[in-house]
């Protein structure tokens, strides 16, 4: 049975959720192992973007910031490993708004035949700031591209889950029809190749993501009653962190994880099991 596609199933399986009272959980997913074991756990949505391969590949998920490749053509060889892996749990695409070789609204197309209920703007140059950033957005590949992309996939009935780092980016793409505001709060901390705490250009503390999440999620509420919103990345890197969080921001309502789900956890896991076979004793 292939995942769902049709955008009222999605949200209403979403909306069940909230008022079930349980939090909503979008994993990342890599590799179909990722995908096939965040499904059997219960995440309600599992993104594909090229991050994602970098990501399980050992390297840090910045690297899909990086030349090393064509991020919506690595979505596109993604795809074949997860969405046939998948069963029940709708699959959303990361997209690169900017990418020039590619006409957006033809590629969201292609990206819907082949089974994708939705998209999200990833690779992002939210995540890109000071004067390298002020010159993509005064030569084109621009935020305002991506809040384009989320119009035109809203207006082709597709699921859209953007990530936003500020309020101004959280009101534009509300205006713009997103279905999920996911506040990104950074690269995730933690791990061999997650940010480290008091590196430059460190992770925001916790209550200073509260703050910033609170004010994007109040902001977007106001332009639409019905958006749901998620928190994402920096210091929430685990499930004390995602509680806290959960437990101070009014109205949000739940997590998308990426190294959290799926790089963290196998992190800890291979690495205690291989200690665990060298500590067997022979005779």
């Amino acid at each position: 049975m292939p995942p769902p596609t049709k955008r009222a199933e999605v949200l209403e399986g979403l909306r069940s959720q909230i008022r079930s009272g349980k939090p909503i959980v979008g994993a990342g997913a890599g590799i179909g192992l990722s995908a096939k074991f965040v499904e059997e756990g219960g995440a309600d949505l599992i993104i594909v973007y090229n991050s994602g391969r970098y990501r399980m590949a050992g390297r840090g998920s910045l690297a899909g910031m990086m030349p090393y490749g064509d991020a919506n053509g690595i979505v596109l060889d993604m795809a074949g490993e997860i969405l046939n892996i998948v069963t029940h749990t709708p699959v959303l695409a990361g997209v690169c708004a900017t990418d020039p070789y590619r006409h957006i609204p033809s590629f969201l197309r292609q990206l819907q035949t082949l089974g994708f209920c939705g998209i999200q703007n990833f690779p992002t140059v939210g995540l890109i700031d000071g004067s390298f950033r002020a010159n993509l957005e005064a030569t084109g590949m621009s935020y305002d591209a991506e809040v384009e992309m989320i119009r035109s996939a809203r207006e082709m009935n597709l699921v859209t889950t953007p990530y936003v780092f500020d309020v101004e980016q959280g009101e534009k793409m509300a205006k713009a029809g997103a279905d999920v505001i996911v506040v990104h709060l950074g690269l995730t901390v933690g791990g061999s190749i997650g940010l480290k705490e008091g590196s430059a250009g460190g992770a925001m503390g916790l209550d200073e993501g509260v703050k910033l999440i609170q004010e994007i999620r109040d902001a977007c509420v106001k332009i639409r009653e019905d958006v749901i919103v998620l928190c994402h990345g920096g210091p929430i890197s685990g499930l004390k962190e995602t509680q806290y969080v959960l437990e101070r921001v009014k109205g949000l309502h739940g997590f998308y994880g990426a190294s959290s789900m799926e790089r963290l956890p196998v992190e800890t896991a291979i690495s205690e099991n291989a200690k665990a076979f060298k500590a067997l004793k022979i005779q």
